[in-house]
């Protein structure tokens, strides 16, 4: 194998391992894949046009114009204009759904193929480095961009595992270089071979990425006024609200404790946290790293969504977490306030924790998430950063598992999953009531849905989100109060609204609230639960559709049939799917076949004596494997008088020409005469094809493959 080739195909590895930082950033799996066969084709594209080409530089003018086909061919299978002056309208748009949403960002096709493209040229950059200009380290540069990216749009720290392949792809780009230059360069040292040089050299500089990303990661923010994580004067202890909830519901006396005036038409569920790690003993909090400085965005969430304000007045209520709808753009308040950047809880730092809500008053601006019943019936499971809200455990009781598959077994999809969960929990089967044991362990969680079935929003909540964790619907259970009661212009929060609800993650949505306790609150109206009991209070509905800030709100718990958009299905596009297969199949079949020719119009074309001679030989044997007879080892003239004693009279008169030339271009001072080599050649190759063995020797040329490993 060339050491062209070998460095590329270690290159094409390295940028498909580079792109594991992205992850989190983005959960547009179509961005991973084809962004993952630009590469390819970019990669190929030079190991096959250095073969055919003579010149690197027509090497790299065939490689940059097949990838700008590629790129062309890609934005027309996407719908996409192709036409150059609506460059500037793509890349606004992908900058603005950038800007306006969070990680990981929902799928959005202006930011698939900007981000498709950057990832193309940064392959091309790649290339041109490590083969072009011989300079394999300074790929380091376009391999590290994605983890860059990622470093920046992330307002957590990095992950460890991206900065791993990072180094792991880089590595396998310098071993591939340092083979190729051994050729030359013969390492020698006591006591050890070259590869384990080689090896020892590899696993010191991966041991030094190693540590200087752990370094990274565990180095704590320097800054905490600009969104770093909060370092103050050692750990905040955070509460579990989820501790507190069963006590204030069951107050013998209840009692209003927060007071707020929103610019909704109706009343919000006041979140506090979320619990999202959940294991035998139930739901409970993960250490979470306290930012400063402005929220970001809700994950998951698209861009553009409308904005609501709240006022809020807390009596005598103590807590170190601030009731906020969910999710919060910005707030004012009193005292030292932190948020944890994954769920946008809100946490007080200051030296009154416990006591930091008590006679506070405050105010935010809150997205409204809320999605239409369209969205959420199409909606698939999507991915967040914590993964925890994905995790079962592996001795989960397996009933539990069987009762949810067994309830959504005719949904379509995850959001149809989801609403029906919600109904079942919500039917005349379950029955609200404080009287049996809090929790949501194992033992809580199966007394409640296989024996009692009666409990209250802790069993409920808990329940709704294992059964979609366990259909792959990522979920968490937040703790918070009802939107309570309407009074004048404003609303009321009673110590016994406090509550618990699920939330569950789908891709372009976000994260989506929804209320399987019966009889406390009306389920969502994206829900469109036709079971729903109703609620006690009118205003406890927290879900107006979601609307942009030019779309008018509407309330509908469905949208009419005409304003659907139109859905392509698979069945439509099937076609293009065998079509590309067989383009693939026919462009596979052809390409050894095609590297062949252009081998040997490259060795042909050479204009030295030397190398034409040479050339011209390892033409002839090339021709013998292709036909399927072994080259025989020896002088040339061995070799030459072996040869031509399986051939015609005048093929083997030309065989003996070349093979004297041979001999003359290694040992004598002039090579001689070269004006009849091409047609000595090919007439020795006429006469090897016809004795070979196989049409589809010529599909597959044996020489392709024996060339990476023929050392004679």
């Amino acid at each position: 194998m060339r050491g062209s080739d070998r460095l590329g195909l270690a290159l094409m590895a390295a940028l498909a391992l580079s792109l594991t930082a992205l992850e989190p950033v983005t959960a547009d799996g179509r961005l991973y894949l084809e962004a993952l066969a630009m590469i390819v084709v970019v990669c190929a594209s030079g190991i096959v046009t250095r073969r055919l080409l003579p010149t690197d530089r027509g090497a790299r003018l065939i490689q940059a114009l097949v990838a700008f086909a590629a790129l062309v061919a890609l934005a027309m299978f996407e719908g996409v204009s192709t036409n150059p002056f609506g460059i500037p309208d793509l890349l606004a748009t992908a900058l603005r759904w950038t800007v306006e949403s969070s990680a990981p960002m929902p799928p959005n096709q202006a930011v698939r193929i900007v981000a498709v493209t950057a990832v193309t040229l940064l392959a091309l950059l790649a290339d041109q480095l490590s083969i072009s200009l011989s300079n394999p380290g300074a790929a380091l540069l376009p391999l590290g961009v994605p983890y860059l990216i990622a470093a920046f749009a992330l307002p957590t720290l990095v992950t460890f595992w991206p900065l791993l392949w990072l180094a792991v792809g880089y590595v396998l780009v310098l071993l591939a270089d340092a083979a190729d230059r051994s050729r030359v360069l013969r390492f020698q040292a006591v006591g050890g071979s070259r590869w384990g040089m080689l090896l020892g050299g590899a696993i010191s500089l991966l041991c030094a990425l190693l540590v200087a990303g752990l370094a990274g990661v565990f180095t704590p923010g320097l800054d905490p006024d600009r969104g770093a994580p909060f370092s103050g004067q050692g750990p905040v202890q955070m509460g579990d609200p989820s501790l507190d909830l069963r006590r204030n519901l069951q107050q013998p006396m209840d009692r209003r404790v927060i007071s707020y005036t929103t610019g909704r038409d109706t009343g919000s569920y006041l979140r506090m946290t979320s619990l999202p790690a959940f294991d035998e003993t139930g739901f409970h909090l993960n250490p979470i790293d306290l930012m400063t400085g402005s929220l970001p965005a809700p994950e998951g969430a698209p861009g553009g969504l409308a904005r609501f304000t709240i006022e809020v007045a807390v009596d005598d209520f103590n807590a170190e977490w601030l009731p906020l709808p969910y999710a919060p753009a910005a707030f004012t308040a009193d005292g030292d306030w932190r948020y944890d950047p994954v769920s946008l809880s809100v946490l007080s730092a200051g030296p009154q924790q416990k006591r930091a809500t008590n006679g506070l008053t405050y105010s935010a601006t809150v997205v409204d998430v809320t999605p239409t019943r369209a969205e959420l019936s199409r909606a698939i499971a999507g991915r967040p950063r914590d993964t925890f809200t994905a995790a079962l455990p592996a001795d989960f009781p397996t009933e539990i598992i069987e009762i949810a598959r067994r309830i959504t077994s005719a949904a379509k999809t995850d959001g149809e999953k989801a609403i029906l969960l919600q109904d079942w929990l919500r039917s005349s089967v379950f029955s609200y009531s404080t009287e049996p044991a809090p929790g949501s362990g194992y033992e809580a969680l199966t007394q409640f849905l296989l024996v009692d079935r009666s409990g209250y929003c802790e069993q409920f909540a808990s329940s709704m989100a294992v059964m979609a964790r366990a259909l792959g619907i990522p979920s968490r259970v937040a703790i918070g109060f009802l939107p309570g009661r309407q009074v004048g212009g404003h609303y009321e929060v009673n110590i016994r609204d406090m509550h618990a609800w699920p939330e569950l993650f789908f891709a372009g949505l976000g994260w989506v609230s929804f209320e399987p306790t019966p009889s406390v609150a009306t389920p969502p109206t994206y829900t469109g639960a036709a079971n729903a009991s109703p609620s006690p209070s009118p205003s406890a509905s927290p879900t107006p559709s979601r609307s942009t800030a030019s779309d008018e709100p509407s309330a509908e718990a469905s949208t009419p049939a005409d304003d659907e958009p139109t859905v392509i299905t698979d069945a439509d596009l099937s076609w293009l799917g065998w079509l590309g297969a067989g383009v693939g199949l026919l462009v596979v079949a052809l390409l050894p076949s095609l590297v062949r020719r252009g081998r040997r119009a490259r060795r042909l074309a050479a204009a030295a004596p030397r190398e034409a001679v040479s050339g011209a030989w390892d033409e002839l044997r090339d021709s013998v494997w292709d036909a399927g007879y072994e080259w025989p080892r020896g002088s040339a003239r061995k070799i030459g008088g072996e040869v031509a004693r399986t051939l015609p009279d005048d093929a083997a008169a030309a065989m003996g020409r070349v093979a004297v030339l041979v001999e003359r271009s290694r040992y004598a001072e002039s090579v001689g005469d070269t004006a009849g080599l091409g047609d000595d050649v090919r007439q020795v190759r006429v006469a090897v094809a016809e004795r070979g063995r196989g049409w589809w020797r010529k599909v597959l040329p044996r020489s392709l493959w024996r060339g990476f490993w023929w050392k004679g």
